[in-house]
């Protein structure tokens, strides 16, 4: 789900930046401000809000923590 967004490193496409101000996730600045929490709350917020039906249950909170600590995390950006 994050990929159609933020792509498979977390530099989203240019188009999804003008689209939706998708941010890069690998940018340091953004990387200053993520957090475990931070993150959490923007992909359970943003699951919420989601228009398109089809986010509506499709991760657990379960799964949203482990989402979160790993794109938080430094393993996120040397991968």
């Amino acid at each position: 789900m994050c990929v159609s967004c933020h792509g498979p490193t977390g530099k989203p496409p240019d188009a999804m930046v003008v689209r939706l101000g998708v941010r890069d996730l690998t940018d340091p600045t953004v990387r200053t401000r993520l957090t475990v929490a931070h993150v959490e709350a923007q992909v359970a917020d943003r699951l919420g809000e989601q228009a398109d039906a089809s986010f509506t249950g499709a991760m657990t909170d379960e799964q949203i923590k482990a989402v979160a600590a790993f794109v938080a995390s430094d393993r996120f950006v040397r991968r």
